[in-house]
Formats: C-alpha cells, sequence, structure tokens
C-alpha cells in the first residue's frame, strides 16, 4: 500500500474514532458528575480508552480493507493462500498501548483497592479482546496471486502507525507488483517472497499444489528462486 492511501487510512480511523467516543463520552456525562474520583480514574477512563484503541483497530482494518476491495474485485485471482500465523511482533502495539492504558500510571505508587483490582480485569479483559480481533485477522487476511502482482488483504487487525521508516514488515497489507519481490524460498510447510529494498517479506502456508502453482508464477515473472539452509 502507498504511503499516502496508510497515512489516509490512519487519520480517517483516528478522527472517526475521536468523534465517535466525545459524543458517546457527552452522552454518558451526566451520569458521571457524581462519581468519586477513584472510580473515574481506574475505571471510566480505562474503559473508555480501551474502547477507542478497539474501534480505532476495527475501523482502520475495515477502511483498509474497502480500499482494496475494488482491487480484488476487479482482477482474476489465480490462487489464494492463507498468511503464516502472527508473531509477538506483529502484536506488540496493540499490547503496549494497553499497558500504557491501564498499567503504566501505577508505575508510581499503588493503591489496592476495589477499583484497582476492577482495572487489572479490565485489562486481562483487553488483553482477551485483542487477541481475539488479532486471530480473526490472521485468519481472514489473505495472500491474493493476480495477473499483474500480489494483493493482501481482508480484516486485517494489525495497527499500524505509518510514519517512520518500516523494515523487515511481515505480510504487510497491500498491493505489490511482481517486480517488488526480490527473490523466494520455499519450505516444507510455507513459501516467502522477499521484497525489495529490505522492505520485508510475504509469507504464507503452502501445499504441494499450491507451491507448484506460486513457483509457476515466479518462474513466469523470472523471480530467481533461493536455496533453502533451513
Amino acid at each position: 500500500m502507498s504511503q499516502t492511501k496508510k497515512v489516509a487510512i490512519f487519520f480517517l480511523s483516528f478522527f472517526i474514532t475521536l468523534i465517535a467516543i466525545s459524543l458517546f463520552f457527552q452522552s454518558m456525562n451526566p451520569l458521571m458528575v457524581k462519581m468519586d474520583e477513584s472510580v473515574m480514574f481506574n475505571i471510566i477512563s480505562p474503559l473508555f480508552t480501551t474502547i477507542g484503541l478497539v474501534l480505532f483497530i476495527i475501523l482502520q482494518a475495515l477502511i483498509r480493507y474497502i480500499f482494496y476491495r475494488k482491487i480484488l474485485n476487479s482482477n482474476t485471482s489465480f490462487v489464494s493462500a492463507n498468511i503464516s500465523k502472527f508473531g509477538m511482533k506483529e502484536k506488540l502495539i496493540p499490547y503496549a498501548f494497553l499497558i500504557l492504558i491501564h498499567l503504566a500510571p501505577f508505575l508510581g505508587k499503588i493503591v489496592f483497592d476495589y477499583t484497582f483490582m476492577i482495572r487489572i480485569l479490565l485489562f486481562i479483559g483487553s488483553v482477551i479482546i485483542i487477541e481475539l480481533l488479532l486471530r480473526i485477522s490472521n485468519r481472514s487476511t489473505k495472500v491474493f496471486f493476480q495477473r499483474n502482482g500480489i494483493l493482501i488483504t481482508g480484516f486485517d487487525g494489525r495497527i499500524e502507525i505509518p510514519f517512520g521508516v518500516h523494515i523487515n514488515i511481515i505480510n504487510d497489507s497491500g498491493f505489490y507488483s511482481y517486480n517488488d519481490i526480490e527473490e523466494y524460498e520455499v519450505f516444507p510447510d510455507r513459501m516467502e517472497l522477499k521484497l525489495i529494498n529490505n522492505y520485508g517479506k510475504i509469507v504464507f502456508m503452502a501445499n504441494g499444489e499450491l507451491k507448484r502453482q506460486v513457483t509457476g508464477l515466479m518462474v513466469q515473472n523470472k523471480i530467481p528462486v533461493k536455496n533453502v539452509t533451513e
């Protein structure tokens, strides 16, 4: 995906989330006026922030998919494959946000009261929700081999912050021409396509027939194979 599209998706998702949470907060404000300060700090504040994080993840995934639905529907896909499982590196950003939301305020003094315990339960529940979203994303995001290139799309719930330099990204959603592929490797259970400029890899699970079909596309587009050392 081009950097311009990444930035557009990020800000669109961010501002829609901000507006939605602001409206929700205003509608709930009459109920929170008389709440205890500890309840506001340990329950309401992290709850609203977590809702915003989850909403942002869902919006970014949906908008990202809409951006690529036209490419998916307008081009014939020769074959598709399931991407490899998300690693800890790909889960790091949402988990880091959850730690900042729920645990970072207690790096100093911790007051063990019932509101703090509720906050810990909220943190555990938030981790479960994020993990479920990521598992759904992992299953729904696929690699589509098309005539002019390779499309990675689906409900991809990984948070993408499109600023700075990104190196060695695995299965980044987007469209890649065959000229973007530097080389490929064939492993017993998967195939890996290395992207040019050390940007990252496309890694997907592959059986014998899928390997044969993808290898044919690689040969057709004159992409060299790398000898596997594994």
